[in-house]
């Protein structure tokens, strides 16, 4: 952001120049890979198996992790040299502390770019090996993956997306076993039917391996934090699909996936028959603000049990952090925001009431519920 770094100046090779400047460049080159990615994802959105356009995705991506790069290494070298600009007073503390968080900004934007290639990597490497019949203008996937095969190497070359082998599965769904705490023999309920449990479990692992862009193996680490949660069989069944969705939508690690997944519907009083639409709207949310999912995750879970009481539910929860978002308050410090708002609101001391009275606004219904938040800030 612009503004963050304005007024800063920076020495490179000899030469100083103010920061924003320096990585005007940079910046351009951004923005403009970016623009190709947003291009090739709402194509694949039409023809997901087109290994042209995923072959594009992985090598945009190669570059976005090299441009971010620099550009972090800038800001980093500014940030040398403001240490010595602050203690001689050529620079505020204001200014010193918007560029750190610009710097923690670009380092969570080069780690989510990481993330994204390491999942396009491991993607491609799936395709190539097992022949899938996906075709793109007159070419099979035999001649598709041996395009992509170096463009995964390039991007290994620079340390951003290693594809690496997976625990082997059974030690993974033994993990699983043992978080349950069962046999092999144990047995479960699922849709209504008794079913082995590690069967069943097994065998799901190994269709969203082959459904996903995640290895079986992963799916079966995916499972092991669902335990970890304490769910049951029928619950890690109907949660896995969305905790990979939610992984693969906002180039996020498994891990994190599954405790936003988790903790989040635990604070809001969910269902697990609600993560599906939470996820969909966190998404649509990270889509049309300046926000990602991983952002989002952060602010709902920093809210907590006070987002129970929004009357128009996650809905109402993505887009007030959305808003936030676009006026640069992401993350924990945009659901610390909002909760302190929330509270705010809930304030029910005489005082408190007596204004709200006076600016004509009503914080609850006739029943004692907390209105729409849409609606009070509306008033």
């Amino acid at each position: 952001m612009a503004n963050r770094i304005k007024g800063i100046t920076v020495e490179i090779g000899g030469d100083t120049t103010k920061l924003q400047t320096a990585l005007k460049g940079v910046n351009g080159e951004i923005k403009n890979t970016q623009a190709q990615l947003r291009d090739v994802e709402k194509l694949l959105k039409l023809d997901s198996g087109n290994t042209e356009l995923l072959a594009q995705k992985h090598k945009l991506l190669g570059q976005a992790v090299e441009e971010t790069k620099g550009k972090l290494a800038t800001l980093k070298t500014a940030a040398e040299q403001a240490n010595t600009a602050l203690a001689n007073g050529e620079i505020s503390q204001e200014q010193y502390d918007a560029l750190q968080r610009e710097i923690i900004e670009t380092e969570n934007d080069l780690k989510k770019l990481e993330e994204q290639a390491n999942q396009s990597a491991t993607a491609m490497q799936k395709i190539a090996a097992t022949g899938e019949k996906l075709k793109t203008a007159g070419d099979n996937i035999s001649s598709a993956g041996k395009k992509m095969l170096p463009v995964t190497a390039a991007v290994t070359g620079l340390g951003t997306a290693a594809v690496t082998t997976a625990a082997n599965f059974e030690s993974s769904m033994s993990q699983v076993q043992a978080t349950m705490g069962i046999t092999k023999d144990s047995m479960s309920e699922v849709d209504g039917q008794s079913v082995n449990t590690m069967d069943t479990l097994s065998e799901l692992a190994k269709k969203m391996g082959a459904e996903t862009a995640f290895s079986a193996s992963e799916c079966a680490e995916a499972l092991n934090y669902l335990a970890l949660a304490g769910y049951d069989t029928q619950q890690m069944c109907d949660t896995l699909p969305t905790v990979l969705n939610l992984a693969a939508a906002g180039g996020i690690e498994l891990a994190s996936a599954s405790d936003m997944v988790t903790d989040a519907m635990s604070a809001l009083g969910m269902g697990v028959d609600e993560a599906g639409t939470m996820v969909d709207q966190m998404a649509k949310t990270a889509s049309t603000t300046n926000t990602s999912v991983a952002q989002l995750g952060e602010g709902i879970l920093t809210i907590g049990a006070t987002a129970k009481s929004v009357r128009g539910g996650t809905a109402e929860l993505n887009t007030a952090l959305g808003i936030l978002a676009n006026n640069g308050i992401k993350g924990a410090e945009g659901g610390t925001h909002l909760r302190n708002v929330i509270l705010s609101l809930q304030n029910t001391t005489d005082k408190a009431a007596a204004s709200m009275k006076s600016l004509g606004v009503d914080i609850y219904d006739s029943e004692g519920n907390m209105r729409s938040m849409n609606d009070i800030l509306g008033e």
